[in-house]
Formats: C-alpha cells, structure tokens, sequence
C-alpha cells in the first residue's frame, strides 16, 4: 500500500484524538468521580444504575415516609388507648366500692361525682388525631368519633341486636318522687308500702337517649313503627312499636314499664328504651335470631357518639339540600363494615395501622355509666326522702292521724329505699363484668398494636439495612476507583505527550530527506 504524506498527517492527527479523548476520560472520571458521562459510554452501567435509583427511591419512600407515618400513627393510637384503660379502670374502682353493703350517703354522692367526671373523659380519647387526621374513624379521618359542641342535626339510625342484647331490668313502680320538702304532698292511697315494688321487665337498650318523638315525617317518609326479629331459618317476625315519652305522672310512667302486653314493645324516647312483652322477648331468645329497629335522633350534645361511626345512619345535609347516607350498600340495605387502613412498608408489604371505633369505644360504654348514674342518684333521693320522714316521725307533737300516716310514709320510704340500694349493688356488682369487658378490649387492642409496633420496627431494621445494601450496589457500580482512574489518566498524558512528540519528528521528515 502506498503511504503517503497526507496519510501520515491524517493517521497522526487521529493518533493525537484517541489520546486526548483518553486523556478528557479519565480527567472526567477523576473530577466527577463516575465511571460514565452520558448512557452511551456504557449502557449496562447506565440501565443497571437507572434501576438501582428506581429501588432507592422506593425504599425511600417506605423508610422516610411511610413507616414514620406508620409509626407516629401507631403512638397516637397507643396513647389514646392507655388513656381509655385508666378511665375504665377508674370507673371500676368506683364500681367496686357502689357494690359494697356499707356505702353512706356521702360515700354514694362521692362516687355518683366521680362517675360524672369519668363520663366526660371516658369518649374523650377517641378524638385522638394525628396531622390533623382522627385515629379511630375509618375512612372518616375528617370526622370527629364524638360531637364537640352541642348540634341539632337530625340522624335515623338503624341498630342491631343479638340475643345477648336483651336483658332483665329492675324497675321499682309506686316509688312517688314529690317534694319532699312538703310532707302533706304525700297521700298514703298514693304512696303506701304495697304499692311501692321491684318489677322485672325485658329491655332493649338503645344506643341514644331523648330520641325523637315524631317518628312519622322524617325528610317526607314515615319511620318504621317495627322492630324486626329474623330467625335463623330467615323467616322474619314484625312487631309494632308504641311511641311513648316519660311524663311528670308517676303512675303513667309505671305503666309504660310493667303494662306492656305480651305481644307488645313501648318505645320510651325519654330514656332509649324498648320495653318487650315475655312473647316478643321469647322470639329474641331463639337461637341465632336478629332482631334490627329504627328511629331517629335530633338534639345532638357535646361528647355523644356520632352514629355514623357506629350504625347504618342518614341525615340531611341542608346545604346541598341532599340526603346523606352512611353504611348502606348500592342497594339501599344497611351494610356496616370495619374501615382498615393499610400502609405499604416494605415491598409487597401491608400493615393496618388504624382501630375501628367499635372495637374500642362502645356505644355502650356512656349509656352503662348513665344506668349507674341513675341508680345512685335514685338510692341516694329515696335515702333523703327516708331521713326526712324518720326526722317527722321523731317530733313530738303530732296527733295520732299525722303519726299513722308518717309511720306508714316512713314504711314505704324504708322499703323504697332498700330496693333501691339492693338494685344499686346489683347494677354496680354487674357493671364490674361488664367494665371488665371493655377493659379487656380495650387491653387486647394494647397488645394488638404493640406487636405491630414491634413489626413495624423489625420491618424498619430491615428496610434500612436493604437501603445501605441498595446504596452500596449503586456507589460501587457507578463510582469509579480514583486511585485505578489517575494512574490510567496519568498514562493517558504520558501517551498524548508521546504521540504529540512523534507527530512532530514525522513532520519535520520530507521526501527530500530520502533523496
């Protein structure tokens, strides 16, 4: 092949090129300190580099963001829920001095002030939020559990119940509660030993109190005056409620309790009662039946439960003049079920960090304290009522007229009272299983969140240990070795310099100088 002088030229002047690209390189790889400028320099560095930051991002999104939110979640639930245990065990202390046989009359006005504190506190917690978001409400984290401030908000509620549900409550009829300031209300045809007794009647106990008295027009449509039982094999039993309210006529009010027919269920919208008749309590009873019952709810006080957390429930948003539904299904039937939310941790790994307000904060809870409530302030009114009449009784200037009929108030009140105070220790002694089982509720949702919390930290052990492997992967494959880089650029230089120095001699070389 013939060489000629452009040849020379031409091949020198690549020569030159190749050494300084060489040279820019390795001078590249030195400054920046990767291996690679631009994916074309190596395209499997490049992609594996493109998917080693893929994994880090992620792995950052679990590590920095979603744990720490899991976790502050997780610590505003369990602070809540040690704060629900030492109410309920504050409300079992007083419960086990209200069953004792040895209370005083100021020993039960203690404890009747120290259950009307408890009562404030008891839903309180389950206000808990964290950024803004409460804990315990499902889905609904832009909802309080309870209502802070008194409202007027109309809600009909659809409530469930088991057999467990119905039970036997005590109810002393005859029990006149006059002035007692003024012995000469009292009449001895009215108020006598005979008159005053312990019934035992069948109680459904509603979720609300001081329910809504017309339930014909709700938003245009009439309310169901039934209560449903369903059996176990389907079949459905349909019983017509009566709409009744307590009054000032005491004799009225012991009729709603103990004059209900056998086939018959009174409605008493004063105290969220459904009194049954022994046929309908006899269908409850059955085993595996259901029994479900509507009504509604208007005047709305500061810490009760907001139903929609609770039960199938509708109300009317005013403002959008529309009707809004809670916890029915596409079908219009009530369709109450658990909100869990689940937090991605890890890769293909879920955690529910949130409790459901149900699985803590009965809507029991208040109406069991209210129940305790009234039967110690009942016992301590008929203590009063007896002192007062025993103080008559000591005087002694009565004629013998006023002295028969003290004697017989005296023995009316005395055995008012001992009903009483046998009802109090008995509701007291049955709180305490009761309370107990909101304890134990409330105990086992402590632990439950304690061993997720010892997941999610385990979990986060990990994740930051897979991160410092993922980063590490990434250095090593992307980083260049500086040390290897500058002895390379280094030898770059020296063989720029050399083919610099050729090029120069070459050129000074002509044709002439061969001849």
């Amino acid at each position: 092949m013939r060489i000629t002088n452009g040849i020379i030229n031409n091949n020198t002047k690549n020569n030159i090129l190749v050494n300084k690209e060489y040279s820019d390189k390795y001078n590249t790889m030195v400054a920046n300190g990767q291996k690679i400028t631009r994916p074309s320099d190596d395209p499997i560095v490049a992609i594996r580099a493109l998917r080693l930051n893929n994994s880090i991002n992620e792995i950052n999104q679990y590590y920095d963001k979603n744990i720490p939110d899991a976790e502050a979640w997780m610590e505003t639930t369990q602070t809540a829920l040690d704060q629900t245990q030492s109410v309920l065990e504050s409300v079992k202390s007083n419960l086990t001095q209200g069953a004792s046989d040895d209370n005083t009359a100021e020993d039960r006005q203690n404890i009747l002030e120290n259950l009307k504190a408890l009562k404030d506190q008891i839903y309180a917690s389950g206000n808990a939020d964290y950024a803004g978001r409460t804990v315990f409400t499902g889905y609904r984290t832009g909802e309080s559990l309870t209502f802070t401030k008194d409202e007027t908000q109309l809600y009909t509620i659809v409530e469930n119940f088991s057999t467990s549900d119905l039970n036997k409550m005590s109810y002393i009829s005859g029990a006149y509660d006059h002035d007692i300031e003024d012995i000469d209300s009292y009449n001895v045809e009215d108020y006598n030993q005979t008159d005053v007794q312990n019934n035992e009647v069948y109680r459904l106990r509603l979720a609300y109190d001081n329910l809504t008295d017309d339930q014909n027009d709700i938003y245009g449509e009439e309310l169901s005056r039934t209560m449903t039982v369903t059996l176990k094999d389907g079949s459905e039993i349909e019983y017509e409620v009566n709409i009744a309210k307590l009054s000032t006529d005491q004799e009225a009010n012991d009729k709603l309790y103990t004059g209900v027919g056998d086939n018959e269920v009174t409605l008493i919208t004063t105290t969220g009662e459904l009194i049954l008749g022994k046929n309908v309590a006899a269908a409850m009873r059955r085993e595996g039946s259901e029994t479900s019952f509507e009504y509604a709810r208007e005047d709305w006080e500061k810490n009760d439960l907001r139903p929609q957390h609770y039960f199938a429930a509708k109300t009317y948003d005013s403002e959008a003049s529309r009707e809004i539904d809670y916890n029915y299904d596409e079908y219009g039937n009530p369709d109450f079920e658990d909100k869990k939310i689940s937090y991605e941790i890890a890769y293909n790994q879920k955690i529910e960090i949130n409790v459901n307000a149900d699985e803590v904060f009965s809507a029991s809870i208040e109406r069991d304290i209210d129940e305790l409530l009234t039967v110690t302030n009942d016992c301590q009114k008929s203590y009063e009522k007896l002192e007062k009449f025993k103080l008559e009784q000591s005087k002694g200037d009565l004629s013998d007229d006023e002295k028969d009929k003290i004697n017989a108030l005296v023995e009316a009140a005395q055995k008012e009272y001992d009903l009483y105070k046998e009802k109090m220790q008995k509701t007291f002694a049955a709180g305490l299983t009761i309370f107990d089982g909101y304890t134990d509720k409330v105990n086992n949702k402590i632990s439950a969140v304690g061993s997720l919390a010892n997941r999610l930290s385990l979990t986060k052990a990990r994740v930051s240990e897979q991160l410092n492997n993922f980063k590490e992967l990434a250095d090593s494959n992307i980083n260049a070795d500086l040390t290897e880089t500058a002895i390379d650029l280094k030898n770059a230089e020296v063989a720029l310099q050399a083919a610099q120095q050729a090029a120069a001699t070459v050129s000074k070389t002509t044709l002439l100088s061969y001849l």
